[in-house]
Formats: C-alpha cells, sequence, structure tokens
C-alpha cells in the first residue's frame, strides 16, 4: 500500500538518493547507507584513484564478502548446535537404561 510508504532521502558519499519505503524499513536503510558508506570511504583513500562506479562495485564486493564470512559463520554455530543436540539425546537415552 503505497499510503503506508515515506519517501526518505539517504546521503551516501555526497549524493542523495530518495526512496519510497515503510516506517519499519527506514532505520535499517538509514544503517545500511552508512555501512555503504562507510566501505565506500575505505575504497576512495588518498592516493588511490577509483572512478565512483569502481568504488560503489568494490564497495558492493566487500560487503557481499562479510555477509558471506557472516552466513558461513551462522551455518557452523547451527551444525554445532545440532551435534551438541544429538549428543544431549544420545545422553539421555543412555541415562534412561
Amino acid at each position: 500500500n503505497m499510503a503506508d510508504r515515506n519517501t526518505v532521502t539517504l546521503s551516501i558519499m555526497g549524493r542523495d538518493y530518495r526512496l519510497s519505503v515503510t516506517p519499519e524499513e527506514e532505520e535499517k536503510l538509514r544503517v545500511c547507507a552508512q555501512i555503504v558508506e562507510a566501505k565506500m570511504k575505505e575504497i576512495h583513500q588518498p592516493g588511490r584513484v577509483f572512478s565512483p562506479d569502481a568504488v560503489a562495485v568494490l564497495a558492493a564486493l566487500r560487503i557481499a564478502y562479510d555477509f558471506l564470512n557472516q552466513r558461513q559463520a551462522i551455518e557452523k554455530v547451527q551444525q554445532a548446535q545440532s551435534q551438541i543436540e544429538s549428543i544431549i539425546a544420545m545422553c539421555e537415552n543412555a541415562v534412561k537404561r
């Protein structure tokens, strides 16, 4: 429903981007814009000459890389949790005998 949406302006590296968002999305998107800008500033340092498009793509790659690492870490935790639950179940079964 378009009536439930607000227009928000996010500023990244001196450029404004207007988006139509729900109230629930707004704060998260502001944080996302800060993350994108921080990654772009890491790449766009004095002495490094990249086009704005290259800075944006490299920032996106870094963000995707961080996301993939976090997702893999979560999967490892979930696997460990599953193994622990199996061990607990085996112990409980052994105690019942």
